[in-house]
């Protein structure tokens, strides 16, 4: 843990938005995703990348990507996972299909929103309770990126790469 420029406890920075963004555009050919501060400097670095106003739709046009041949990718907060979970069990695992979804894990830290901080005490058992792969990036960092890629599309499993506040420049 670090201090952000507030003097607030956050996650430790390990990666820059740019190099991220770079390390998933070798695995993933398409994305979307829902405006987010975590991540927002890694959608502005994403060539390909196409807003959703709610993470359900967002869902719905990256199994449109993957119907077609894509390598699609998911960049959202821990709190759109209610909303996308039907989205996802009716299409990506219905027809055993992969993704990979880039979570922001918020609510973990005290000072985050207070509407975030039921996810951030659910998040993992929610990932873990639905059988979806779990690979947590500060921990794995770029392995992590890669074996998140290879679950995803060479095993065709939904796989949540979590990123939790501060491992990214926000």
């Amino acid at each position: 843990m670090r201090n952000d420029n507030r003097g607030r406890p956050i996650h430790d920075l390990v990666m820059m938005s740019g190099e991220f963004a770079k390390e998933l555009r070798k695995y993933c050919d398409w994305f979307t995703g829902i405006p987010d501060s975590a991540l927002k400097n890694t959608q502005a670095n994403l060539e390909n990348f196409h807003f959703s106003s709610r993470e359900n739709h967002a869902v719905a046009m990256a199994f449109g990507s993957r119907m077609a041949g894509g390598k699609p990718c998911i960049l959202i907060q821990n709190s759109g996972l209610g909303l996308a979970i039907d989205a996802i069990l009716g299409t990506f695992t219905l027809y055993n299909q992969g993704v990979l979804i880039v979570v922001s894990n918020r609510g973990e830290l005290e000072w985050e929103e207070i509407q975030h901080h039921d996810w951030g005490k659910i998040t993992i058992n929610l990932i873990d309770t639905l059988g979806w792969s779990l690979i947590d990036f500060e921990k794995e960092v770029s392995s992590g990126i890669v074996r998140a890629s290879d679950l995803a599309f060479n095993e065709n499993r939904v796989t949540v790469l979590l990123v939790h506040r501060g491992n990214l420049d926000e």
